[in-house]
C-alpha cells in the first residue's frame, strides 16, 4: 500500500473519525511545538489551556483545509497561531495588530510569514529590541555581517553560551572574545543585530532562517 502524504490523509480524516484521531495523536508533538513557540512558554502536556486550544485548532484545520491553497501543515500552523493570539488577547490583554487577521485565506504561506514576523517581534521585545533598532544597527559591509553571523552561530552551538544569553538577556562577551579572538568593540557595536540572529537561528522561525541561509550562500560567492 502506498503511503499517503499529510494532505491526502487530512481529506480522509474529514470523513473518517478514526483517521482523524490517529492524525491528531501523531501530530500532537507538532501542535505542542507550534503552541509553545507562539505562546513563548513551556507547554505542560498534562495541564495546559494553550495545548487544548492548539488541539482544537488543529481539529478545526482538518475541517477547513483546502488543498488548492497550500499545504496542511502551513494552514494548521496558521490556525493554531490565530487561536493562541485570541487566547492571549483575552487573558493577558496583549495588543496584537488587527492586520494579523486577513479576511481572505488565499495564501497560507503569506499569512504564515506575517505571523512569523509577529512572533519574531515578540521575541525581540524580551531583549528590549525593536525592529527599528535592527534597521539602524545592521552592518553595512559583507565581512561585518559574516562576522556577526559567525558570533551568532558560535552562541547557538554552545549550550552554555545560549543558556547565558536567554537567562541574562545579554551577550557572553568575555567568552566570545576568548573563543573567537575578536575585539570587544566588534561584539558590542552590533549587539542587537547579533542577538536577533541568535533568535532566528535558535527559535522556530523557518522563513527567517531561510533568509539567513541565503545570505550565507551569497557571502561565499
Amino acid at each position: 500500500m502506498v503511503d499517503l502524504d499529510i494532505n491526502e490523509r487530512v481529506y480522509i480524516a474529514k470523513k473518517d473519525p478514526s483517521e482523524r484521531e490517529k492524525l491528531i495523536e501523531e501530530y500532537t508533538p507538532f501542535i505542542i511545538k507550534q503552541v509553545s513557540h507562539f505562546a513563548n512558554k513551556y507547554i505542560d502536556e498534562q495541564n495546559s489551556d494553550e495545548l487544548s486550544i492548539g488541539l482544537i485548532a488543529f481539529n478545526e484545520a482538518i475541517d477547513s483545509f483546502d488543498i488548492t491553497k497550500g499545504s496542511f501543515l502551513n494552514f494548521s500552523s496558521l490556525i493554531i497561531k490565530r487561536r493562541i493570539i485570541d487566547f492571549l488577547r483575552q487573558n493577558q490583554d496583549l495588543a496584537y495588530p488587527l492586520d494579523v487577521y486577513p479576511e481572505r485565506e488565499s495564501d497560507y504561506e503569506i499569512e504564515n510569514r506575517r505571523l512569523e514576523m509577529l512572533s519574531f517581534v515578540n521575541l525581540l521585545s524580551l531583549y528590549g529590541i525593536e525592529i527599528e533598532d535592527l534597521v539602524r544597527q545592521s552592518p553595512k559591509h559583507r565581512e561585518t555581517r559574516k562576522l556577526a553571523l559567525k558570533i551568532a552561530r558560535t552562541i547557538c552551538e554552545n549550550e552554555h553560551l545560549l543558556s547565558y544569553l536567554k537567562k541574562t538577556k545579554t551577550l557572553p562577551v568575555k567568552e566570545l572574545i576568548e573563543l573567537l579572538r575578536i575585539s570587544r568593540k566588534s561584539i558590542e557595536k552590533y549587539r542587537k543585530y547579533i542577538i536577533a540572529l541568535v533568535i532566528i537561528l535558535s527559535e522556530d522561525l523557518p522563513i527567517l532562517k531561510e533568509y539567513i541561509n541565503f545570505e550565507s550562500e551569497v557571502a561565499k560567492t
